[in-house]
């Protein structure tokens, strides 16, 4: 009886800490470096990459529910000042949400006694209210604005984080939890009255704007019930050298109605932030990957990963280890760092041989109505038949029946360094010759994969 209740709880606990083994053979654990209302956020090394990451862990537990929204919320955004979503791991008892490091620290900290100069103030807010408008457009409010949750990365630029009390905006939907941080809320939330999401964020823009340039808050008291009452009496006061107009801004968001105060997009247009340097466009979205970077694709196939596999993830969003390194490698390049791989966490079958090729003349093939050809794979050589395992994969998954597989692991050869150098010159002209043949293979797999992900989204 014993043995059998051990034996099943063995089986419980194998997918959780399967994946708990997954995370320790991808990520090298450094260091916490911050703990939020729900959760522990811990600095980790992505071992492939050498990449710092940060990750947050949240429990499963009862007092943590508002937060389980977070990881899908995450998924769905995409923007610089907005923190980068890695790659997402659910075990039975923990989230793990893989997300870029900003090493900057937060906003809060880069606030000295007596508030910022205007121009570097003005270049946060707008930074900040970019990142709200975004999130509004994209129907998501955050409802924990402040300057605490703003990091700063080694760039300069604001990231939002922190979505743990954030939630969709759906149209007339109002709302009726009252959290947050008290010297942040909107008066209709200290009324307990039902609120939209946009004004509350609003509010908190103010907020933050006010401190940026005091590094003090508007509403201060010895006692929760005094600072609630100023709240809701809006009665505050802004310093003599706060410049006129960013005055005039701070009056127009700290409106006591909330159908009076303006949207982020609004805010942006204000005179105080349209004037001086001009920044970077409100909604300067990373466009959704439609063709992935043959570069950093290559890398990834010389380390094991099957690119057609971690093309699909890309395309699907799906956030997992593969898609993970593809988004390190992608922001190393966009950072001007190289692209390397320190690592080797994924066990190929047999070692593929490093491609050196370009392949960014492959043209973006155009969408195919369903009554055209279906897409035709290349044949196989026979000798390098896929393996029975490769085979049943495949089979398990689901696609349109006009759209066949694109099996890529007969790309995959022994490793040529291994064999001696003594060999002939005529077996060393026959493998240059196998080398350049797999190159142009990889190639033309590369464009028909281009056709195969535009009838993909044909028969969605």
């Amino acid at each position: 009886m014993d043995g059998c209740s051990i034996q099943n709880t063995m089986v419980l606990k194998r997918p959780s800490s399967f994946k708990k083994t997954l995370m320790k053979d991808h990520y090298e654990f450094l260091s916490v470096i911050g703990h939020g209302g729900f959760s522990q956020i811990k600095l980790a090394r992505h071992r492939l990459t050498g990449v710092e990451v940060a990750i947050k862990i949240i429990q499963k537990v009862a007092q943590n529910r508002p937060a389980f929204s977070e990881p899908n919320i995450l998924r769905s955004l995409d923007h610089p000042n907005v923190i980068q979503l890695f790659q997402i791991v659910e075990t039975q008892k923990n989230f793990y949400i893989i997300m870029e490091y900003a090493s900057g620290g937060q906003l809060f900290e880069h606030v000295p006694p007596g508030g910022m100069q205007e121009e570097e103030a003005r270049r946060f807010f707008y930074q900040v209210t970019c990142a709200v408008a975004y999130c509004h457009d994209m129907g998501i409010v955050h409802r924990d604005l402040k300057s605490e949750n703003f990091m700063v990365d080694a760039r300069g630029n604001v990231k939002m984080i922190d979505f743990g009390l954030s939630t969709s905006i759906t149209s007339e939907k109002n709302f009726h939890e009252f959290w947050g941080t008290l010297s942040h809320l909107a008066p209709e939330m200290v009324l307990s009255q039902a609120y939209e999401g946009p004004p509350v964020d609003i509010w908190s823009l103010g907020i933050i704007l006010y401190f940026l340039l005091t590094r003090s808050r508007p509403f201060m008291a010895p006692t929760t019930h005094e600072l609630l009452k100023l709240i809701v009496l809006g009665s505050y006061n802004i310093p003599h050298h706060v410049p006129l107009q960013a005055r005039k801004l701070i009056q127009e968001i700290l409106t006591l109605n909330p159908k009076e105060r303006p949207t982020a997009k609004k805010i942006l247009e204000h005179p105080w932030l349209t004037q001086g340097e001009q920044y970077l466009p409100p909604h300067g979205t990373k466009s959704l990957i439609k063709r992935p970077d043959p570069e950093i694709m290559t890398i990834i196939f010389d380390k094991g990963y099957d690119i057609y596999k971690t093309w699909v993830s890309l395309a699907n969003r799906k956030f997992n280890a593969a898609m993970a390194t593809y988004l390190i490698l992608e922001h190393q390049k966009s950072h001007g760092e190289s692209c390397t791989l320190q690592g080797k966490p994924v066990p190929p079958r047999v070692k593929p041989h490093p491609l050196g090729m370009d392949m960014s003349h492959l043209p973006v093939l155009p969408r195919r109505s369903s009554s055209e050809p279906n897409l035709c794979t290349f044949p196989l050589p026979s000798q390098n038949q896929l393996p029975k395992e490769a085979k049943e994969a495949e089979q398990k998954v689901t696609r349109s029946a006009s759209l066949p597989a694109i099996p890529l692991q007969f790309l995959t050869t022994p490793d040529i360094a291994s064999r001696p150098d003594s060999e002939q010159p005529h077996a060393k002209k026959q493998r240059w010759k196998q080398k350049e043949k797999k190159a142009k293979v990889l190639e033309a797999v590369m464009s028909n994969i281009l056709y195969y992900m535009e009838c993909y989204k044909c028969y969605e």
